[in-house]
């Protein structure tokens, strides 16, 4: 007879549309409901480096809650306005290290889920101590 081991307990990974509400809800608390543009109230999450790469789609440094005018403003145009924040905010050589990640890194959707899930887990368990 085979005993389960407590400790090996099978853990269910998100599916992606999962990581990305859970990631947008996260990244609005972390902004309190403004817009990183213009400070208004906000209602979308958007990804300096497109949500395209798995690698940067869910770390917290490449997403920014935005208002709907804002995002549709700034999205075509991320090498202008939108970037300059961007340094402003992260500093030249985290702004360099995203860049780095999205062109280089060969990160599968899952492994970002996972990664994803680990990052809010680690959050949850700050706003508990």
């Amino acid at each position: 007879m085979k005993k389960n081991n407590p400790m090996k307990r099978k853990i269910e990974i998100w599916t992606s549309a999962k990581a990305d509400i859970e990631m947008s809800h996260f990244v609005r608390d972390r902004d309190k409901g403004k817009c990183f543009f213009c400070g208004k109230e906000g209602s979308q999450n958007s990804h300096f480096w497109g949500r395209n790469t798995s690698a940067t789609r869910y770390l917290e440094d490449n997403c920014d809650y935005v208002c709907g005018g804002c995002h549709m403003r700034h999205e075509a145009n991320k090498q202008g306005i939108y970037r300059e924040m961007k340094i402003k905010q992260l500093g030249q050589e985290r702004y360099d290290e995203l860049k780095k990640i999205y062109y280089q890194s060969k990160m599968s959707r899952r492994e970002a889920v996972i990664a994803c899930m680990e990052l809010l887990a680690q959050y949850q368990i700050k706003e508990v101590r």
